[in-house]
């Protein structure tokens, strides 16, 4: 009797068991593996890093699982320096950097020019505190303008602030408007710790 199963159909097959027979990989991961070429002995031999498997489109929580499981690299992109990080992340320091370019004037020539045809005076920027005085108005935005550090959510430590600073992040404001999986990827940690961190910066931000 003549078989309707072509060799190439049966490998195929072998091709998806070999895979599906990693643990965190089911049947639907294992077709985006084939389509990608990326096979049960490159997942074994680390010949693939969790960046690896996002992009072909493994879903980023089975790659992180699969990363975990056998040990696989976060990227293969480590190493390229602070700069590269914080450009790779989206919306990092921009209230910081307004707040420091805001309080680094000198206040006194601010006010000086505020007096010579600015249309604002020095009286009604000083309602900011209630005092009338330009200085205590000034030193009062400062304090309301200044960016929220992380360390003010619960899930955040010291030791996970410097973390997060390697990749500019360095206010709640900025960690809310982040994206966790990229932070994540940048960072070298697990993106489930990231995704914490994130959704009490949302919280705090609301």
């Amino acid at each position: 009797m003549t078989s309707l199963v072509s060799d190439s159909d049966t490998a195929d097959v072998d091709d998806e068991s070999d895979r599906t027979d990693l643990r965190w990989i089911g049947p639907a991961t294992a077709q985006v593996l084939e389509a990608a070429d990326i096979d049960a002995a490159d997942v074994r031999a680390k010949r693939v890093a969790y960046r690896t498997l996002v992009e072909a489109g493994v879903n980023p929580g089975v790659a992180a699982k699969i990363r975990r499981e056998h040990s696989l690299s976060w990227s293969f992109e480590a190493g390229e320096g602070l700069r590269r990080r914080s450009t790779q992340i989206r919306s990092l320091g921009s209230d910081e950097a307004e707040w420091i370019a805001a309080s680094s004037g000198d206040w006194a020539d601010s006010s000086e020019r505020t007096g010579t045809g600015s249309g604002s005076t020095p009286g009604t920027e000083a309602e900011a505190d209630g005092s009338g005085d330009p200085v205590s108005a000034e030193s009062a935005w400062r304090d309301r303008s200044r960016p929220t550090p992380p360390t003010d959510l619960d899930p955040v430590s010291e030791a996970d602030a410097d973390i997060l600073a390697e990749a500019g992040i360095t206010s709640v404001r900025s960690l809310a408007t982040a994206d966790p999986e990229h932070v994540a990827d940048v960072l070298s940690i697990e993106p489930e710790r990231v995704e914490r961190w994130h959704e009490a910066a949302e919280r705090a931000a609301e």
